[in-house]
């Protein structure tokens, strides 16, 4: 895809089954489960996003990001690279969330 970017590693957690992790204001930081199952709930956001080994999330808003862990879990969290990649993907994904807001609005025709 055009607006993949490539992110660094920036630390390697293990939680243990029904523990959780409270993150602060890491948005653009991806989570990326190596083995187990994750819980990710965000401040503000009623969506629950459940991973499994191989999938990955890339948190998209700020406030508090809890991670709970299923069941014995080793994961990444990734942050976005700092480079002209990284600048453009993170443009891109802002861009896109905002045009993806603007074509939901409702728009009325009058009819005469």
């Amino acid at each position: 895809m055009p607006f993949d970017f490539v992110p660094t590693l920036s630390q390697r957690r293990f939680l243990t089954g029904r523990r959780t992790l409270q993150l602060d204001n890491v948005e653009g930081t991806v989570i990326a489960v190596e083995s187990g199952c994750l819980w990710i709930t965000m401040e503000n956001d009623s969506r629950d996003i459940v991973l499994t080994r191989g999938m990955c999330f890339e948190v998209d808003r700020s406030g508090r990001t809890i991670i709970a862990a299923e069941e014995d879990s080793r994961f990444g969290l990734l942050e976005p690279a700092d480079g002209p990649e990284g600048v453009v993907a993170r443009t891109a994904r802002k861009l896109a969330a905002i045009f993806s807001q603007w074509a939901k609005r409702k728009t009325f025709v009058p009819y005469y």
